[in-house]
C-alpha cells in the first residue's frame, strides 16, 4: 500500500491528488499509485460511467428543481414525490428484465409499467398514476406507502418523465445511482426535516470504517441504514484492502427486531452458533421515543437508550473482537435520564475512544451536536482486573469543510486526518497523541460522575497569570436560575409578571427589551428572581454557542423577572464590584474559552454549575472602580459612535429637474448569465449569494471560493464592473451593492438581478434603489406574492426618479461626503475596541 501526499501534489500541481473526480485520502495500491508520477487526476472507471454520473445528477438536479417551481417548498415533499416518480421507472426496467429471463412475476406490466404510463394523454397521467398505478402497487406490496402525487401541473409530471426516459437506470453502474440519490437528498432536504440524521457525510463515514478496519469474513450491521453509506464503504474497504472476496455484510430491520448476540442456534447438522455479528457502524435516530423498549435488558420508551443498547446487543458476544462505531447526539453522554445507559455501555465493553465531532457537520439537515463512540469487547462481561481505566478522548474542531449550510471543502487540514493517524489508539504513542489534541480521560472520575463521557467536564481550566489574586467565581457571587414555567401558564394579555428571555441580551452587552413573556397573575414569581439595579442578566442555555454565556448590566431597578434558560449573578460587592464582574464576563477571550469547556448540550447548550469553579483575576475595590470607569468611558465612545453608523441611511435630495421612468428605461436586467461547471471546473471562482452583502451598506465580502465542479445551481449570474447587483429575495433589508471591482472569476446568486445602467449614473441608481419611494414599491410587490420575493417583471416596472445627469452627479457626491463621516465613525468604533483589548491584556493577562 502507497500513500500519496496532498500536499505535495498541491505544491506541484496546485491542485489535490483525484482519483475518479475524488479527493484521495486514503491508502492506495502501488500500481496505482505508479500512474501519479506524471499527473495528479486518475481515472479508474469508463467514461460511460463518469458521464453518467454527470448526467444523472443534472437530471436529478432539475427535477428538484421543477419540484420547488410547482409549490413542493418542504425538501422532504420534493424528495418523496420524485422517489416515487423514480420507482416507476426503476421497478419496470427490473420486472422487464424478469420477463425477458422466464421469471414469474405479479406485477401488472399492462397497468403500472412505465411504459404503459408515458401511453396515456399527459393531461390526464396523474389521476391516473394516483387511483390506478399506486393503487395496484400498495396492493401488491401490501403497504400504504405510495401516496397520491402532489404535482397538479400536468406538464411538469411530463418532463419530468421525459427526461427519466432515454435512461436504462438498471444499466447504471449502482455508485452512480447512489451519488445521483444523495445528490438529491442533499439537494431536496436543504433545511432541517426528518430526512437528515440519517444522512451521514461521506468522509465520516469512512472515518469510522477505517476505524473499525473490517476484515474479510466479518459480518457487518447497520440497524439504522438509510442510503447504506457505512455498508457500501465498507464493502468497498474490504474490496479495495484486502485479497479478493466478498464480505458478508446484511441489512436487517432495527429496533422491533432485537439480535441476541448471546444467544446460539443450531444448525442442520447440529453445530452451535452464535446470533450477532462482528462489527457495529451506524449512526443512530436522534432523541425519538420507542414502543419497543421492553425487548432490552433496560427496558425505556427513550430511543437514544434502546438505540445503543440493540447496537451493543447485536455484536456477537463469542466475537474475538466485537466492536463498534457509532454516532450519538452529544445529550447521551451527559443526560441525566441516559445514567444508566451509559453504565450499561461500560460494562459491557471496553470502551476505546469517544471523537466528539463540531456542531454543523449534519447542516442543513440538523444542527445536532454529535459524537462517535468506538467501543471493542462489545457485548462481552468483561473481567475487572482486564478492565481499561481510561479512554481516549478526542475534540474535533474543524472536519475539513465549513460547518455552516454550504459546508464547502476547506484548504486547511481536517483533524478527523490526525485522529486517524493514530486510530490504532497505540499506549506507546500516548505522548505523540497528547500533544495532537487527545485526552485521557479516567474511568474512575467517570464512575463517580454520574457516568457522564463527555470529556470537557474532565478538562482543567486554562492557566491565568495576573498580577491580582485569582478568585473562584464562587467566591465573589452567586447565581440565582430564572423563572420555570408551563406554557399553559403563559397569558395572552399583559400582566405585571414579565419574563424576559435571552433575544433581550445583545452580544455587545446590552439589555435592549424586545420580547417580553407574560405570565398569569395568579402564579407568585419569587423576589430574588426579579431583575434589579447591580445584577448581571446572562443567558444560561441557548442553541447558539456564540449566545450562550453572554450578559447585559442591569443599571436600574426593573419589572422584569429572568426567564427559564436565564440567570442572575450577583456579587458580594464587598469583594467585587459588579461592573468589574460584567466587564470581565463581557470582554474576557479566557472567559469565553472556559464558557466552551463548560457547556454541553446537543441541540441545546447549556452552562453547567461547574461555572463556579472559572478563574477570575480580582484587585482591589478601588483599583476596580478605576477600571470600570475607564472601560465604561471607553463604551459610551463606541456606542455613540454605533448609533451614527447604524441610524445612517442615504437619501436623495429634493431634484429641479426630473420625470419617472420605469427601470427598464435606465437599465438592462440580467444580461447574462454563466455555467461554474464548464467554465472553472477544477478551478476556484469566487461566489457572492445574498449573504455575501451587507444590508444597507452594500460592503461585498468576496471571500466565498468555490470550484466550478461544486457551484450551486443557483450560482449563474454573471456581472461586469458598473453593474448593480439587487437582491430579489427579501429585497426589503436592501441588500443592494455597486459593482466598482474587477469581476473576472466571479458569480453571483440567481437570488440577485444584475442591472446594467444605460444612459444613467450607476452610483446615483444605486442610491435610488436604497431610498423609502423604491423600497415602498418593492414591499408592495412582495406582499402580492406567496414567498417574500419579486420577480423581474416586477423589477422592470418600478418607478424611477431620473433628474438630469448633473443632478445625479451631485447627489451621489453629497451622499459619498456623508459616507466619509460614517467612515470616520466606524473608525472611531476600531480604534476604541482596541483600546480596551490593550486594558483587558493590561489587567487580566490576555
Amino acid at each position: 500500500m502507497f500513500l500519496i501526499s496532498n500536499r505535495l501534489y498541491l505544491n506541484l500541481y496546485r491542485t489535490h491528488v483525484i482519483l475518479n473526480g475524488e479527493e484521495i485520502d486514503e491508502f492506495i495500491r502501488e500500481t496505482l499509485a505508479l500512474r501519479y508520477l506524471t499527473t495528479y487526476e486518475v481515472n479508474t472507471v469508463s467514461p460511460k460511467v463518469q458521464y453518467d454520473r454527470k448526467e444523472l445528477i443534472r437530471i436529478f438536479d432539475e427535477a428538484n428543481n421543477m419540484l420547488r417551481g410547482e409549490g413542493l417548498r418542504a425538501g422532504i415533499e420534493r424528495f418523496g414525490e420524485f422517489a416515487n416518480i423514480l420507482f416507476l421507472k426503476l421497478i419496470s426496467e427490473s420486472e422487464q428484465i424478469k420477463r425477458e429471463s422466464g421469471i414469474k412475476t405479479l406485477f401488472d406490466a399492462t397497468a403500472c409499467s412505465w411504459d404503459s404510463i408515458k401511453n396515456i394523454p399527459f393531461t390526464t397521467r396523474i389521476d391516473y398514476i394516483n387511483k390506478t398505478v399506486y393503487e395496484k402497487l400498495n396492493s401488491l406490496y401490501n403497504t400504504d406507502i405510495f401516496t397520491p402525487l402532489q404535482i397538479r401541473d400536468a406538464s411538469i409530471l411530463k418532463e419530468i418523465m421525459d427526461k427519466l426516459d432515454p435512461l436504462t437506470l438498471t444499466d447504471v453502474d449502482s455508485d452512480v445511482k447512489g451519488d445521483a440519490f444523495e445528490y438529491f437528498l442533499k439537494a431536496s432536504t436543504a433545511t432541517k426535516n426528518d430526512l437528515g440524521e440519517y444522512f451521514t457525510p461521506r468522509h465520516i463515514v469512512k472515518t469510522m470504517v477505517r476505524l473499525v478496519n473490517p476484515q474479510i469474513g466479518e459480518t457487518i450491521y447497520d440497524p439504522f441504514c438509510g442510503t447504506g453509506g457505512f455498508l457500501i464503504e465498507s464493502f468497498r474497504y474490504i474490496y479495495n484492502n484486502m485479497a479478493r472476496t466478498e464480505a458478508n455484510i446484511k441489512m436487517r430491520d432495527s429496533l422491533a427486531n432485537p439480535i441476541d448476540g448471546k444467544a446460539t442456534y443450531r444448525d442442520n447438522d447440529g453445530s452451535e452458533y452464535h446470533y450477532g455479528y462482528d462489527i457495529v457502524l451506524a449512526n443512530m435516530p436522534y432523541s425519538q421515543k420507542t414502543k419497543h423498549g421492553e425487548l432490552y435488558d433496560l427496558p425505556s420508551t427513550n430511543g437514544d437508550s434502546i438505540c445503543v443498547q440493540h447496537c451493543m446487543k447485536a455484536i456477537n458476544s463469542t466475537s474475538p473482537n466485537g466492536r463498534m462505531a457509532l454516532v450519538v447526539p452529544e445529550g447521551f453522554l451527559f443526560r441525566k435520564d441516559l445514567t444508566r445507559t451509559r453504565e450499561y455501555l461500560l460494562e459491557n465493553c471496553q470502551l476505546q475512544s469517544i471523537i466528539s465531532l463540531p456542531q454543523g457537520v449534519f447542516l442543513p439537515y440538523t444542527g445536532v451536536k454529535t459524537d462517535i463512540i468506538y467501543a471493542t469487547k462489545v457485548n462481552q462481561k468483561i473481567k475487572k482486573s482486564e478492565k481499561k481505566k481510561e479512554f481516549w478522548y478526542f475534540d474535533v474542531k474543524s472536519d475539513g469543510y465549513t460547518l455552516d449550510n454550504h459546508r464547502r471543502k476547506l484548504d486547511t487540514p481536517s483533524d478527523l486526518a490526525k485522529y486517524e493517524e493514530f486510530r490504532k489508539l497505540d499506549e506507546d504513542q500516548s505522548t505523540e497523541m497528547t500533544n495532537v489534541g487527545f485526552e485521557i480521560i479516567p474511568l474512575d472520575k467517570v464512575c463517580s460522575n454520574s457516568f457522564i463521557l463527555a470529556g470537557n467536564r474532565y478538562r482543567i481550566s486554562p492557566n491565568i497569570t495576573s498580577k491580582y489574586e485569582i478568585v473562584d467565581f464562587s467566591d465573589i457571587a452567586t447565581i440565582t436560575r430564572g423563572v420555570n414555567y408551563q406554557r399553559a401558564q403563559q397569558t395572552t394579555y399583559k400582566t405585571s409578571n414579565i419574563i424576559l428571555p435571552a433575544d433581550n441580551i445583545t452580544l455587545s452587552g446590552e439589555l435592549e427589551v424586545i420580547k417580553e413573556i407574560y405570565i398569569d397573575q395568579s402564579i407568585i414569581l419569587a423576589p430574588e428572581k426579579q431583575l434589579r439595579q447591580g445584577d448581571i442578566f446572562i443567558c444560561m442555555s441557548s442553541g447558539s454557542k456564540e449566545h450562550v454565556g453572554k450578559v447585559a448590566f442591569i443599571d436600574q431597578d426593573t419589572k422584569y423577572y429572568a426567564g427559564g434558560f436565564m440567570g442572575i449573578i450577583r456579587t458580594s460587592t464587598s469583594r467585587c464590584l459588579p461592573q468589574y464582574l460584567f466587564f470581565y464576563l463581557l470582554k474576557s477571550l479566557k472567559y469565553r474559552e472556559e464558557i466552551k469547556l463548560l457547556t454541553q448540550g446537543a441541540n441545546i447548550n447549556n452552562i453547567s454549575s461547574t461555572i463556579n469553579s472559572i478563574k477570575i483575576p480580582l484587585p482591589s475595590v478601588e483599583v476596580q472602580q478605576k477600571i470600570v470607569d475607564e472601560l465604561d468611558g471607553y463604551r459610551k465612545i463606541i456606542f455613540g459612535a454605533q448609533s451614527i453608523v447604524s441610524n445612517y441611511e442615504p437619501h436623495l435630495p429634493k431634484f429641479k429637474t426630473g420625470n419617472i421612468v420605469k427601470l427598464s428605461d435606465i437599465c438592462e436586467i440580467n444580461r447574462f448569465s454563466v455555467n461554474p461547471e464548464r467554465e472553472y471546473g477544477e478551478e476556484s471562482f469566487t461566489y457572492i449569494d445574498i449573504s455575501s452583502v451587507t444590508s444597507g451598506t452594500g460592503k461585498v465580502d468576496t471571500s466565498q471560493k468555490i470550484k466550478g465542479k461544486d457551484a450551486p445551481s443557483r450560482a449563474r449570474r454573471g456581472m461586469n464592473k458598473g453593474d448593480i447587483l439587487m437582491s430579489t429575495v427579501r429585497p426589503n433589508l436592501k441588500a443592494f451593492s455597486y459593482v466598482d471591482f474587477d469581476t473576472k472569476g466571479f458569480v453571483a446568486s440567481t437570488g440577485f438581478a444584475v442591472l446594467t445602467p444605460k444612459n444613467v449614473n450607476g452610483k446615483y441608481l444605486l442610491y435610488a434603489l436604497l431610498d423609502d419611494f423604491v423600497g415602498n414599491q418593492l414591499s408592495d410587490a412582495m406582499s402580492k406574492a406567496m414567498y417574500p420575493s419579486v420577480n423581474k417583471s416586477d423589477l422592470e416596472n418600478l418607478d424611477i426618479i431620473c433628474p438630469s445627469i448633473e443632478e445625479q452627479n451631485e447627489a451621489v457626491i453629497q451622499i459619498e461626503r456623508e459616507l466619509s463621516f460614517i467612515k470616520s465613525s466606524e473608525e472611531i468604533v476600531s480604534i476604541f475596541t482596541k483600546k480596551i483589548e490593550q486594558k483587558i491584556n493590561e489587567v487580566w493577562g490576555e
